[in-house]
Protein backbone atom coordinates (compact mmCIF):
# COMPACT_ATOMS: atom_id res chain seq x y z
CA UNK A 1 0.00 0.00 0.00
CA UNK A 2 1.18 3.57 -0.63
CA UNK A 3 2.62 5.70 2.19
CA UNK A 4 0.29 7.88 4.25
CA UNK A 5 -0.74 11.36 3.24
CA UNK A 6 0.58 13.84 5.79
CA UNK A 7 -1.46 16.80 7.03
CA UNK A 8 0.96 19.27 8.58
CA UNK A 9 -0.62 22.36 10.19
CA UNK A 10 1.63 25.41 9.86
CA UNK A 11 -0.89 27.80 11.42
CA UNK A 12 -4.12 27.15 13.30
CA UNK A 13 -5.11 30.58 14.64
CA UNK A 14 -7.98 32.77 13.53
CA UNK A 15 -7.58 36.51 12.86
CA UNK A 16 -4.68 37.16 15.25
CA UNK A 17 -1.54 35.02 15.58
CA UNK A 18 -0.55 34.08 19.11
CA UNK A 19 2.67 32.81 20.71
CA UNK A 20 1.41 29.24 20.25
CA UNK A 21 -0.60 29.50 17.00
CA UNK A 22 0.35 31.12 13.71
CA UNK A 23 -1.95 32.48 11.00
CA UNK A 24 -3.79 29.92 8.85
CA UNK A 25 -1.86 27.49 6.65
CA UNK A 26 -2.01 23.75 6.12
CA UNK A 27 0.52 21.66 4.20
CA UNK A 28 -0.71 18.42 2.66
CA UNK A 29 2.15 16.12 1.67
CA UNK A 30 1.29 13.43 -0.88
CA UNK A 31 2.99 9.99 -0.94
CA UNK A 32 5.33 11.30 -3.66
CA UNK A 33 6.44 14.14 -1.31
CA UNK A 34 4.70 16.69 -3.54
CA UNK A 35 3.40 19.33 -1.14
CA UNK A 36 0.10 21.15 -1.56
CA UNK A 37 -0.38 24.25 0.56
CA UNK A 38 -3.82 25.43 1.63
CA UNK A 39 -3.86 29.11 2.58
CA UNK A 40 -0.76 31.07 3.43
CA UNK A 41 -1.17 33.44 6.35
CA UNK A 42 1.50 35.80 7.59
CA UNK A 43 4.58 33.97 8.87
CA UNK A 44 3.97 30.75 6.95
CA UNK A 45 7.48 30.60 5.50
CA UNK A 46 8.94 31.19 8.96
CA UNK A 47 6.82 28.33 10.32
CA UNK A 48 8.27 26.02 7.66
CA UNK A 49 11.72 26.82 9.06
CA UNK A 50 10.78 26.74 12.75
CA UNK A 51 8.90 23.44 12.58
CA UNK A 52 11.55 21.43 10.72
CA UNK A 53 12.43 19.50 13.86
CA UNK A 54 8.96 17.91 13.94
CA UNK A 55 8.46 17.44 10.17
CA UNK A 56 10.48 18.87 7.30
CA UNK A 57 8.63 20.70 4.53
CA UNK A 58 10.89 21.46 1.56
CA UNK A 59 10.26 24.70 -0.31
CA UNK A 60 11.17 22.97 -3.57
CA UNK A 61 8.31 20.50 -3.10
CA UNK A 62 5.62 23.20 -2.78
CA UNK A 63 4.31 23.27 -6.34
CA UNK A 64 0.63 24.07 -5.78
CA UNK A 65 -0.93 26.65 -3.43
CA UNK A 66 -4.69 26.81 -2.87
CA UNK A 67 -6.32 29.89 -1.35
CA UNK A 68 -9.77 29.54 0.23
CA UNK A 69 -10.54 33.27 0.50
CA UNK A 70 -8.82 36.63 0.54
CA UNK A 71 -8.98 37.63 4.19
CA UNK A 72 -5.55 38.78 5.31
CA UNK A 73 -4.99 36.05 7.87
CA UNK A 74 -5.12 33.55 4.98
CA UNK A 75 -3.05 35.37 2.32
CA UNK A 76 -0.62 37.84 3.90
CA UNK A 77 2.17 35.26 3.68
CA UNK A 78 1.56 34.27 0.05
CA UNK A 79 3.88 36.61 -1.83
CA UNK A 80 6.72 36.38 0.73
CA UNK A 81 6.61 32.57 0.46
CA UNK A 82 6.48 32.81 -3.33
CA UNK A 83 9.59 35.00 -3.26
CA UNK A 84 11.39 32.43 -1.12
CA UNK A 85 10.42 29.46 -3.29
CA UNK A 86 11.32 31.24 -6.53
CA UNK A 87 14.48 32.91 -5.24
CA UNK A 88 13.18 36.45 -5.37
CA UNK A 89 15.26 39.57 -4.96
CA UNK A 90 14.95 43.28 -5.59
CA UNK A 91 15.98 44.19 -9.14
CA UNK A 92 16.75 47.21 -11.28
CA UNK A 93 14.25 48.75 -13.68
CA UNK A 94 16.36 47.60 -16.66
CA UNK A 95 16.60 44.03 -15.40
CA UNK A 96 17.45 41.83 -18.43
CA UNK A 97 15.00 39.15 -17.36
CA UNK A 98 11.72 39.81 -19.14
CA UNK A 99 8.15 38.71 -18.53
CA UNK A 100 7.82 35.02 -19.37
CA UNK A 101 11.56 34.61 -19.94
CA UNK A 102 14.53 33.58 -17.87
CA UNK A 103 18.19 34.47 -18.37
CA UNK A 104 19.26 34.80 -22.03
CA UNK A 105 15.63 34.67 -23.16
CA UNK A 106 14.99 31.07 -22.11
CA UNK A 107 11.29 30.28 -21.74
CA UNK A 108 10.25 29.86 -18.13
CA UNK A 109 7.97 27.18 -16.81
CA UNK A 110 5.59 27.50 -13.88
CA UNK A 111 7.40 26.16 -10.84
CA UNK A 112 4.42 27.16 -8.67
CA UNK A 113 0.72 27.25 -9.54
CA UNK A 114 -1.65 29.25 -7.37
CA UNK A 115 -5.41 28.62 -7.28
CA UNK A 116 -7.98 30.77 -5.54
CA UNK A 117 -11.02 33.03 -5.85
CA UNK A 118 -11.19 36.08 -8.07
CA UNK A 119 -8.73 38.73 -6.94
CA UNK A 120 -5.83 36.48 -5.98
CA UNK A 121 -4.10 37.06 -9.35
CA UNK A 122 -4.23 40.82 -8.92
CA UNK A 123 -3.08 40.53 -5.30
CA UNK A 124 0.05 38.64 -6.35
CA UNK A 125 0.79 40.87 -9.34
CA UNK A 126 0.35 44.16 -7.54
CA UNK A 127 2.42 43.12 -4.55
CA UNK A 128 5.29 41.94 -6.74
CA UNK A 129 5.08 45.04 -8.94
CA UNK A 130 4.96 47.59 -6.15
CA UNK A 131 7.86 45.96 -4.29
CA UNK A 132 10.04 45.68 -7.44
CA UNK A 133 10.40 41.95 -6.83
CA UNK A 134 12.40 39.90 -9.37
CA UNK A 135 11.82 36.14 -9.34
CA UNK A 136 14.23 33.62 -10.81
CA UNK A 137 11.51 30.99 -11.01
CA UNK A 138 8.13 31.15 -12.70
CA UNK A 139 4.56 31.09 -11.42
CA UNK A 140 1.01 31.22 -12.72
CA UNK A 141 -2.25 32.15 -10.96
CA UNK A 142 -5.56 30.46 -11.79
CA UNK A 143 -8.86 31.90 -10.54
CA UNK A 144 -11.97 29.88 -9.70
CA UNK A 145 -14.86 32.09 -10.74
CA UNK A 146 -18.27 31.81 -9.12
CA UNK A 147 -21.33 31.31 -11.32
CA UNK A 148 -22.29 34.99 -11.26
CA UNK A 149 -18.76 36.25 -11.93
CA UNK A 150 -17.66 37.26 -15.43
CA UNK A 151 -14.06 37.20 -16.54
CA UNK A 152 -12.20 40.35 -15.54
CA UNK A 153 -11.48 42.28 -18.77
CA UNK A 154 -9.34 44.81 -16.92
CA UNK A 155 -7.29 41.94 -15.52
CA UNK A 156 -6.82 40.50 -19.01
CA UNK A 157 -5.45 43.80 -20.29
CA UNK A 158 -3.27 44.46 -17.26
CA UNK A 159 0.43 43.92 -17.66
CA UNK A 160 1.77 40.87 -15.89
CA UNK A 161 4.78 40.91 -13.63
CA UNK A 162 8.25 39.45 -13.74
CA UNK A 163 8.09 35.75 -12.99
CA UNK A 164 4.50 35.29 -14.18
CA UNK A 165 5.00 32.89 -17.09
CA UNK A 166 1.50 33.37 -18.49
CA UNK A 167 -1.95 34.50 -17.52
CA UNK A 168 -3.58 31.65 -15.66
CA UNK A 169 -6.91 30.00 -16.37
CA UNK A 170 -10.28 31.43 -15.43
CA UNK A 171 -11.99 28.28 -14.21
CA UNK A 172 -15.79 28.32 -14.40
CA UNK A 173 -18.06 26.06 -12.31
CA UNK A 174 -20.33 23.43 -13.82
CA UNK A 175 -24.12 23.69 -13.83
CA UNK A 176 -24.20 22.45 -10.22
CA UNK A 177 -21.84 25.19 -9.08
CA UNK A 178 -18.80 22.96 -8.57
CA UNK A 179 -15.31 23.13 -10.04
CA UNK A 180 -14.97 19.38 -10.63
CA UNK A 181 -11.61 17.75 -11.33
CA UNK A 182 -9.96 21.04 -12.30
CA UNK A 183 -6.54 19.57 -11.54
CA UNK A 184 -4.82 16.20 -11.12
CA UNK A 185 -1.72 15.90 -8.97
CA UNK A 186 0.00 12.56 -8.39
CA UNK A 187 -3.13 10.36 -8.63
CA UNK A 188 -5.31 12.87 -6.76
CA UNK A 189 -8.09 14.80 -8.49
CA UNK A 190 -8.90 18.21 -7.05
CA UNK A 191 -12.38 19.65 -7.07
CA UNK A 192 -13.82 22.65 -5.26
CA UNK A 193 -17.09 24.19 -4.19
CA UNK A 194 -18.48 27.30 -2.58
CA UNK A 195 -18.97 27.54 1.18
CA UNK A 196 -20.62 30.39 3.05
CA UNK A 197 -18.43 32.92 4.85
CA UNK A 198 -18.46 36.71 5.19
CA UNK A 199 -16.64 36.96 1.83
CA UNK A 200 -16.48 34.61 -1.20
CA UNK A 201 -14.93 31.39 0.06
CA UNK A 202 -13.98 28.01 -1.37
CA UNK A 203 -13.59 24.49 0.01
CA UNK A 204 -11.34 21.95 -1.70
CA UNK A 205 -11.89 18.20 -2.18
CA UNK A 206 -9.08 15.76 -3.00
CA UNK A 207 -10.13 12.37 -4.36
CA UNK A 208 -7.49 9.71 -4.88
CA UNK A 209 -7.62 7.19 -7.71
CA UNK A 210 -8.45 3.59 -6.65
CA UNK A 211 -5.67 1.85 -4.74
CA UNK A 212 -4.32 -1.70 -5.07
CA UNK A 213 -5.88 -4.15 -2.62
CA UNK A 214 -3.90 -5.83 0.12
CA UNK A 215 -1.94 -8.86 -1.12
CA UNK A 216 -2.90 -12.10 0.69
CA UNK A 217 -0.07 -13.07 3.05
CA UNK A 218 0.37 -16.54 1.50
CA UNK A 219 1.11 -15.27 -2.03
CA UNK A 220 4.84 -14.80 -1.43
CA UNK A 221 5.20 -18.25 0.11
CA UNK A 222 3.32 -19.90 -2.76
CA UNK A 223 5.49 -18.19 -5.37
CA UNK A 224 8.72 -19.06 -3.53
CA UNK A 225 7.67 -22.71 -3.36
CA UNK A 226 7.53 -22.93 -7.16
CA UNK A 227 10.22 -20.36 -7.97
CA UNK A 228 12.41 -22.78 -9.97
CA UNK A 229 9.51 -24.12 -12.05
CA UNK A 230 8.20 -20.60 -12.72
CA UNK A 231 11.61 -19.43 -13.95
CA UNK A 232 11.77 -22.43 -16.28
CA UNK A 233 8.30 -21.51 -17.56
CA UNK A 234 9.58 -18.08 -18.62
CA UNK A 235 9.03 -15.92 -15.52
CA UNK A 236 12.49 -14.38 -15.04
CA UNK A 237 11.63 -12.98 -11.62
CA UNK A 238 8.40 -14.58 -10.33
CA UNK A 239 8.27 -12.55 -7.10
CA UNK A 240 7.97 -9.36 -9.19
CA UNK A 241 4.33 -10.37 -9.73
CA UNK A 242 3.65 -9.04 -6.22
CA UNK A 243 5.19 -5.67 -7.08
CA UNK A 244 3.09 -5.50 -10.25
CA UNK A 245 -0.07 -5.98 -8.18
CA UNK A 246 0.78 -2.84 -6.23
CA UNK A 247 1.61 -0.58 -9.17
CA UNK A 248 -1.16 2.03 -9.66
CA UNK A 249 -0.47 2.19 -13.41
CA UNK A 250 -1.30 -1.53 -13.71
CA UNK A 251 -4.61 -1.43 -11.86
CA UNK A 252 -6.56 -1.74 -15.10
CA UNK A 253 -4.74 -4.91 -16.18
CA UNK A 254 -6.01 -8.41 -15.50
CA UNK A 255 -2.91 -9.77 -13.78
CA UNK A 256 -2.74 -13.48 -12.96
CA UNK A 257 0.02 -16.00 -12.21
CA UNK A 258 -0.58 -19.73 -12.74
CA UNK A 259 1.31 -22.03 -10.39
CA UNK A 260 2.37 -25.59 -11.24
CA UNK A 261 -0.12 -27.02 -8.70
CA UNK A 262 -3.02 -25.55 -10.66
CA UNK A 263 -3.50 -22.54 -8.37
CA UNK A 264 -4.03 -19.21 -10.09
CA UNK A 265 -3.00 -16.11 -8.16
CA UNK A 266 -5.20 -13.14 -9.04
CA UNK A 267 -5.36 -9.47 -8.22
CA UNK A 268 -6.98 -8.66 -4.85
CA UNK A 269 -10.02 -6.36 -5.13
CA UNK A 270 -9.03 -2.70 -5.46
CA UNK A 271 -9.76 -0.30 -2.62
CA UNK A 272 -11.27 3.13 -3.12
CA UNK A 273 -8.79 5.96 -2.73
CA UNK A 274 -8.69 8.48 0.08
CA UNK A 275 -11.00 11.48 0.01
CA UNK A 276 -9.89 14.59 1.88
CA UNK A 277 -11.95 17.76 2.30
CA UNK A 278 -10.23 21.02 3.30
CA UNK A 279 -12.63 23.85 4.05
CA UNK A 280 -11.91 27.53 4.48
CA UNK A 281 -13.66 29.73 7.04
CA UNK A 282 -17.38 29.03 7.03
CA UNK A 283 -20.65 29.54 8.83
CA UNK A 284 -22.42 27.09 6.53
CA UNK A 285 -20.55 24.58 4.34
CA UNK A 286 -23.73 22.83 3.12
CA UNK A 287 -23.28 24.00 -0.49
CA UNK A 288 -20.25 21.73 -0.86
CA UNK A 289 -21.90 18.70 0.75
CA UNK A 290 -22.77 16.83 -2.50
CA UNK A 291 -19.13 17.07 -3.58
CA UNK A 292 -17.72 16.15 -0.16
CA UNK A 293 -19.97 13.21 0.79
CA UNK A 294 -18.18 9.99 1.63
CA UNK A 295 -15.00 11.74 2.73
CA UNK A 296 -12.43 10.09 4.97
CA UNK A 297 -11.00 13.36 6.30
CA UNK A 298 -12.71 16.68 6.95
CA UNK A 299 -10.71 19.78 7.91
CA UNK A 300 -13.22 22.20 9.41
CA UNK A 301 -12.86 25.43 11.35
CA UNK A 302 -13.99 25.70 14.98
CA UNK A 303 -13.36 29.33 15.83
CA UNK A 304 -15.56 29.63 18.91
CA UNK A 305 -16.97 27.22 21.46
CA UNK A 306 -19.25 27.26 24.50
CA UNK A 307 -17.36 25.56 27.34
CA UNK A 308 -19.17 26.17 30.65
CA UNK A 309 -17.26 24.85 33.64
CA UNK A 310 -14.05 24.61 31.59
CA UNK A 311 -13.28 27.97 30.02
CA UNK A 312 -13.18 30.72 32.67
CA UNK A 313 -13.98 33.34 30.00
CA UNK A 314 -17.42 31.79 29.46
CA UNK A 315 -20.15 34.34 30.02
CA UNK A 316 -22.89 33.35 32.45
CA UNK A 317 -25.61 34.53 30.08
CA UNK A 318 -24.27 32.49 27.16
CA UNK A 319 -25.76 29.26 25.85
CA UNK A 320 -24.66 26.86 23.10
CA UNK A 321 -27.27 28.43 20.85
CA UNK A 322 -26.13 32.00 21.59
CA UNK A 323 -22.44 31.21 20.96
CA UNK A 324 -23.31 29.41 17.74
CA UNK A 325 -25.41 32.31 16.46
CA UNK A 326 -22.66 34.77 17.33
CA UNK A 327 -20.08 32.64 15.48
CA UNK A 328 -22.35 32.32 12.43
CA UNK A 329 -23.02 36.07 12.36
CA UNK A 330 -19.28 36.56 11.89
CA UNK A 331 -19.00 33.86 9.23
CA UNK A 332 -17.57 31.18 11.50
CA UNK A 333 -18.36 27.86 13.17
CA UNK A 334 -18.29 26.05 16.49
CA UNK A 335 -16.94 22.51 17.02
CA UNK A 336 -20.54 21.35 17.39
CA UNK A 337 -21.29 22.65 13.88
CA UNK A 338 -18.21 20.87 12.54
CA UNK A 339 -19.34 17.61 14.14
CA UNK A 340 -22.80 17.91 12.64
CA UNK A 341 -21.36 18.50 9.17
CA UNK A 342 -19.08 15.45 9.56
CA UNK A 343 -22.18 13.42 10.36
CA UNK A 344 -23.99 14.82 7.33
CA UNK A 345 -21.13 13.82 5.02
CA UNK A 346 -21.10 10.26 6.34
CA UNK A 347 -17.51 10.73 7.48
CA UNK A 348 -16.18 7.36 8.65
CA UNK A 349 -19.31 5.64 7.41
CA UNK A 350 -17.76 2.57 5.79
CA UNK A 351 -15.26 -0.17 6.62
CA UNK A 352 -12.43 1.05 4.39
CA UNK A 353 -10.73 3.40 6.83
CA UNK A 354 -11.25 5.52 9.93
CA UNK A 355 -13.12 8.80 9.60
CA UNK A 356 -11.09 11.79 10.76
CA UNK A 357 -12.38 15.26 11.66
CA UNK A 358 -9.62 17.86 12.01
CA UNK A 359 -10.61 21.08 13.78
CA UNK A 360 -8.62 24.26 13.17
CA UNK A 361 -8.80 28.09 12.99
CA UNK A 362 -9.19 28.59 16.73
CA UNK A 363 -9.91 31.87 18.48
CA UNK A 364 -6.85 33.62 19.89
CA UNK A 365 -8.06 32.83 23.41
CA UNK A 366 -7.53 29.09 22.75
CA UNK A 367 -3.85 28.36 23.30
CA UNK A 368 -2.00 25.27 22.11
CA UNK A 369 -2.84 22.15 24.11
CA UNK A 370 0.46 22.09 26.00
CA UNK A 371 0.88 25.86 26.40
CA UNK A 372 0.74 25.53 30.18
CA UNK A 373 1.65 21.90 30.68
CA UNK A 374 0.03 18.50 30.23
CA UNK A 375 -2.46 19.17 33.02
CA UNK A 376 -2.93 22.87 32.36
CA UNK A 377 -6.01 24.87 31.47
CA UNK A 378 -5.20 24.95 27.74
CA UNK A 379 -5.28 21.14 27.58
CA UNK A 380 -8.66 21.06 29.36
CA UNK A 381 -10.11 23.69 27.01
CA UNK A 382 -8.93 21.92 23.84
CA UNK A 383 -10.25 18.66 25.25
CA UNK A 384 -13.61 20.34 25.77
CA UNK A 385 -13.62 21.60 22.16
CA UNK A 386 -12.87 18.10 20.90
CA UNK A 387 -15.67 16.59 22.99
CA UNK A 388 -18.18 19.10 21.59
CA UNK A 389 -17.39 17.88 18.07
CA UNK A 390 -17.41 14.23 19.16
CA UNK A 391 -20.86 14.56 20.73
CA UNK A 392 -22.32 16.26 17.67
CA UNK A 393 -20.79 13.74 15.27
CA UNK A 394 -21.37 10.61 17.33
CA UNK A 395 -17.87 9.20 17.68
CA UNK A 396 -17.45 5.42 17.57
CA UNK A 397 -14.10 4.20 18.88
CA UNK A 398 -11.93 2.84 16.10
CA UNK A 399 -14.23 4.26 13.41
CA UNK A 400 -14.26 8.02 13.99
CA UNK A 401 -11.71 10.36 15.47
CA UNK A 402 -11.58 14.10 16.20
CA UNK A 403 -8.24 15.93 16.30
CA UNK A 404 -7.68 19.55 17.29
CA UNK A 405 -4.95 20.72 14.92
CA UNK A 406 -1.75 22.02 16.47
CA UNK A 407 1.00 23.99 14.77
CA UNK A 408 3.79 21.59 13.86
CA UNK A 409 2.06 18.35 14.86
CA UNK A 410 1.60 16.11 11.82
CA UNK A 411 -1.51 14.02 11.16
CA UNK A 412 -1.25 10.83 9.09
CA UNK A 413 -3.98 9.67 6.71
CA UNK A 414 -3.25 6.03 5.94
CA UNK A 415 -4.30 4.30 2.76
Amino acid sequence: MPPPVILFPLGTASAIPTPTRNHSSLALVLPTSTTLLFDCGEGTQKQIQLLKSSYSIKHSKISKIFITHLHGDHVFGLVPLLATILNGAGGAENDPRMLGEGEEGRKRTADVEIFGPRGVRRLVRRTLQTTYMRLEGGFVVHELLFADEAEDKEDEEEEGCLGEVERGRDIHPDKDGFWRDFLEVDNFFLSAGEIKHSVPCIGYVLAERPLPGKIPPDYAKRISKFKHELIQAGHANPISFLADLQRPEKLGLDLTLSLPDGTVLTRPPVVRGRKIVVLGDTSDPSLIAPLAEGADVLVHEATNAHLPGIDPSTKKVDTYEAVEERAKSRGHSTPDMAGRFAKRLGLGGDEVREGLLVLNHFSSRYKDDEADGADGLAMKIMGGIRKCAESAWGVVEGKRRVVCARDGVKIEVKA
